[in-house]
C-alpha cells in the first residue's frame, strides 16, 4: 500500500507537469506498484508474491508477444507467450525459493537500484522507449522498492514497548550483508555493470531538475477563481428532463434573463 501511495503521487505530479502522456503515467504507477513487491520476492510461501508473480509472468509474456508481433506467427507467439510464462512462473520462483532467504541480499538497497537499472535497460533495449521513459520506468521501479524497505524498517521501531527497537531493526533498509561479504561485493559489481547497460542518463536528469518541469505543478497547486470548472458539463447527461414548468434545457442552448 505504501508503495502504490507513493507512487500514486508520484504520477499524480507527472501528469501535473503536462510532459507526459497519461497511458505513460499509468505504466509507471504500475511498475512503482511492483517494485514495492519485489523486496520479498524471497518470501515465496506468501500469497502476495505467489500472485505478484503469476502478474508478472502473464504481463512479462505479452509485452514479448506485442514486441514481436508483427514478425511471427500467432502460433509462434503463443509458444513465446508460454515459454516466457513458465520461465519467470516457475523458473525463476524456484530458483529463488530455493538459493534465497528472507531479509537478506534481496532485501537491500542495491538490489533495489539493480532492479531499477535493469528496468531501465530493458525498457530501451527492448522495447525500444526513449532515454527519459526508460530512466522513469526504472525510477519507479527503484521508488517503489524503497518504499518498501523504508516501511519494514519503521515497523522495526517500537515506540511503545519497552524495547525501542526490535531484533529486526536495520535489516530492512540495507546496503548489504556482513555474512555474504561475496555477494555484497557481486551486487555492488553488478550495479556498475547494469549502470553501463543503460543509456546515457543526460536528458533524463535535466528534465528531472529543470524548473520548467515543474513550472506547471507550481501553477496549480491550488484552484483558480471557482473550484472544480466545467466537471458538472461532464458529468451531468447532456439531456435531462426538465421541470415542471421550467423549459427543456440542451447544451447548446441558454436562458437570457
Amino acid at each position: 500500500m505504501g508503495a502504490a501511495a507513493v507512487s500514486g503521487l508520484a504520477a499524480t505530479a507527472l501528469v501535473m507537469t503536462g510532459q507526459f502522456p497519461h497511458q505513460a503515467v499509468i505504466g509507471y504507477f504500475v511498475l512503482g506498484v511492483m517494485g514495492g513487491l519485489l523486496p520479498d520476492i524471497d518470501s515465496p510461501h506468501s500469497i502476495p508474491v505467489r500472485i505478484a508473480f503469476m502478474a508478472l509472468a502473464v504481463i512479462a509474456g505479452f509485452l514479448v508477444v506485442f514486441t514481436f508481433g508483427r514478425r511471427y506467427s500467432l502460433t509462434e507467439l503463443l509458444l513465446l507467450w508460454a515459454g516466457c510464462f513458465v520461465l519467470i512462473r516457475y523458473g525463476a520462483f524456484e530458483l529463488l525459493d530455493r538459493f534465497t532467504v528472507h531479509r537478506g541480499l534481496i532485501h537491500s538497497v542495491p538490489m533495489g537500484v539493480s532492479c531499477g537499472l535493469i528496468t531501465t535497460a530493458l525498457a530501451y533495449h527492448a522495447f525500444a522507449a526513449s532515454v527519459t521513459h526508460a530512466w522513469l520506468c526504472g525510477s519507479f521501479v527503484t521508488l517503489g522498492f524503497f518504499v518498501h524497505l523504508l516501511l519494514d524498517e519503521f515497523y522495526s521501531v517500537n515506540l511503545f514497548g519497552k524495547k525501542l527497537l526490535k531484533k529486526s531493526f536495520g535489516t530492512a533498509f540495507s546496503l548489504g550483508s556482513l555474512k555474504q561479504p561475496f555477494g555484497t561485493a557481486a551486487l555492488y559489481l553488478a550495479v556498475i555493470g547494469l549502470f553501463y547497460l543503460c543509456p546515457p542518463p543526460q536528458s533524463f536528469t535535466e528534465l528531472m531538475l529543470s524548473r520548467e518541469t515543474y513550472r506547471g505543478i507550481a501553477q496549480r497547486l491550488l484552484p483558480g477563481e471557482t473550484w472544480f470548472p466545467g466537471f458538472l458539463r461532464r458529468v451531468t447527461p447532456v439531456n435531462l428532463p426538465a421541470p415542471m414548468g421550467m423549459p427543456h434545457l440542451h447544451s447548446d442552448s441558454s436562458i437570457r434573463l
